[in-house]
């Protein structure tokens, strides 16, 4: 099987070759990507500790600062930041949950050559950058890769099946996604059964609002617009609203699923507008619209119900309008 990347076709390699390479290496980098949601994080977490317990030195690292509301969990609170790297020396690099390059932000600089030695990842738009590529669409969560490799070189105890079993469970929306299929809650019921626990990871990424997040979350559901015969709604979250509640962009995390609860909206988008002049555009549909194509044509990816992109405007309202003339004609065509 083949994948278009930067020009070239790259050929997927299968499991049992990237798990050949891991044996072969003795300091290895576990790298995810900005923004990191649950899966990001489980999938670092998790294959650091696997190569930890088969004798290699493992470190994980993400360029953004993981949620502290992850780091109860078992290895989250491990993951250090690039600039805690520079001057180390690895013989074998991974990145997990990424679907391009770009998506590691700051760690690409700890890569020989620029490239990975190995890439891991579920999303269907993945371009295939490593030296191994290894993506499966079908898998709900990059942490069931990771699952995968696991039941290959180790024993899963309990502290590993619950860093793996925050991936499957955020990346499914808690079970509640169309990706949620049979092996996803085979995946999951096999975790639980060596220990893992659902409650802490709900917990952890379900009921961690300060009330300065809930008065920004209030904020930006003031700003929802009903489009398209009200198919298509859209909210942000400015600059301004940030600073006036004195919040971070980690704290509009689950702020789309918010506007996709809409009642007969098949579309929702978030816009955030970061301090850096960036906007973080998030897409979430509900049945039938492939979010994730509309996203890799804006320059992101994603899978076809949650896909996510980020562009530099001179004005917020240049990506609304943007956006949404993207994601209207995508709705459009479905008609």
């Amino acid at each position: 099987m083949k994948a278009v990347g930067e020009g070239t076709l790259k050929v997927w390699n299968s499991l049992d070759e990237v798990v050949a390479r891991l044996q072969e290496a003795k300091k290895a980098l576990v790298i995810g990507h900005v923004m990191p949601d649950g899966d990001a994080v489980s999938s670092v977490s998790g294959l650091t500790m696997i190569l930890n317990r088969i004798g290699v030195h493992a470190v994980g690292c993400i360029a953004d600062e993981v949620p502290w509301y992850f780091c109860s969990l078992p290895g989250a609170g491990e993951i250090v930041r690039p600039v805690q790297l520079q001057g180390k020396a690895f013989d074998t690099t991974i990145t997990v949950d990424a679907s391009d390059l770009a998506r590691i932000g700051d760690a690409t600089d700890l890569l020989q050559e620029g490239m990975p030695d190995i890439m891991l990842d579920h999303h269907a738009t993945n371009v295939g950058f490593g030296r191994l590529n290894h993506c499966d669409p079908h898998c709900a969560a990059t942490a069931m890769i990771v699952q995968a490799i696991a039941e290959r070189l180790v024993t899963i105890d309990r502290e590993l099946a619950q860093s793996l079993l925050l991936g499957i469970a955020t990346d499914t929306g808690f079970f509640r996604h169309a990706n949620t299929d049979e092996k996803v809650l085979l995946s999951a019921a096999q975790l639980v059964g060596l220990g893992a626990r659902i409650q802490p990871i709900a917990t952890a990424a379900l009921e961690h609002r300060s009330l300065s997040s809930i008065k920004l979350l209030a904020a930006m559901l003031n700003t929802i617009q009903v489009v398209e015969e009200g198919r298509l709604a859209y909210g942000q979250v400015n600059a301004s609203m940030l600073e006036e509640t004195g919040c971070t962009e980690e704290d509009t995390v689950g702020f789309v699923a918010e506007i996709h609860a809409l009642h007969g909206v098949e579309v929702a988008i978030l816009f955030i507008e970061a301090s850096t002049g960036q906007v973080h555009v998030s897409l979430r549909s509900k049945s039938y619209v492939d979010v994730g194509r509309v996203a890799t044509a804006l320059g992101g990816g994603g899978h076809p119900r949650a896909a996510g992109c980020t562009l530099r405007p001179e004005h917020l309202e240049q990506v609304i309008d943007h956006v949404l003339t993207a994601v209207a004609k995508a709705l459009r065509g479905c008609s």
